[in-house]
């Protein structure tokens, strides 16, 4: 199986487009880094890598993202061994690999023998798209976050980053404000002031993904997240997207209260990380 691998959003496009458009939910985080890169609203400092795995046509993808692991998307399990042995060749170090899991495991188990590590289990995530919306509600209401929130937004991001140990979430200052500037960033306020935020991806191959979403301790257990989520995503599927987010299973409140809203399970996704 013949593995093409390269820096040039624009390129693999081109390469991988169709098969994407199969199943745009499964590779919502490709598709979106991807649209990111093209579009200028992310521009990395170090190159993005995107692989395509080939037999006549495009079998799979999988991408590698500066500060972050190897990410699998839909890949055949006999395409791991050529994957691995061409990402070594452009990165001899990887912190970590997320997939389902059988290709995931099957990518940790090649990449640890060549390179004589080890891996443990990581974290699990989960993938929902949104069925019927159930609209809860909470004191107070919500708002665009605009650039006056520019510091806030950055700060509620941190810590959420900071929560979510060995989970890459920060933003360069132009890529929050061209987000805020995009009118992706939304608060909810009670008794005017924010205790709550949410924000969804560009749209991309008809999908908006909902995140990051935070509330800071202080104000957690009053609905705010609940509500603000609900209404995020009730603009979304009004303006014509489908709406899909990720939740850690190792947190059973965000899922519980996603399952609420009207949220349904797509699949899994494991990470493995090397030692």
């Amino acid at each position: 199986m013949r593995i093409e691998i390269t820096s040039d959003p624009v390129e693999f496009q081109a390469r991988a487009g169709a098969f994407l458009d199969r199943d745009p939910l499964r590779h919502s985080v490709l598709c979106t880094i991807l649209d990111n890169e093209i579009s200028g609203l992310t521009i990395p400092e170090q190159p993005s890598f995107f692989a395509s795995a080939h037999e006549n046509e495009v079998v799979g993808v999988a991408m590698r993202t500066a500060g972050r692991g190897v990410w699998l998307g839909d890949l055949p399990e006999p395409a791991v061994p050529e994957l691995v042995a061409r990402f070594s060749e452009l990165l001899p170090e990887i912190d970590d690999v997320h997939g389902d899991a059988s290709a995931a495991a099957e990518f940790a188990r090649v990449w640890s023998e060549r390179h004589t590590t080890s891996y443990r289990a990581g974290r699990v995530e989960r993938l929902y798209r949104l069925g019927a919306l159930r609209t809860p509600t909470a004191p107070g209401g919500p708002r665009q976050a605009t650039l006056a929130d520019l510091e806030l937004c950055a700060r509620w991001n941190a810590a959420m980053a900071a929560e979510l140990e060995g989970v890459p979430l920060a933003l360069d200052d132009a890529g929050l404000r061209g987000r805020l500037g995009a009118g992706r960033w939304w608060l909810w306020e009670d008794g005017g002031r924010p205790v709550s935020l949410t924000a969804h991806q560009a749209a991309v191959r008809g999908w908006s993904r909902i995140g990051p979403v935070y509330t800071p301790p202080e104000t957690r257990g009053r609905g705010y997240a609940s509500a603000l989520v609900a209404h995020v995503s009730g603009r979304l599927r009004t303006a014509g997207l489908d709406v899909c987010l990720y939740t850690d299973l190792g947190n059973p409140t965000s899922n519980k209260i996603y399952r609420a809203i009207g949220f349904e399970e797509v699949f899994d996704q494991v990470q493995y990380v090397f030692a």
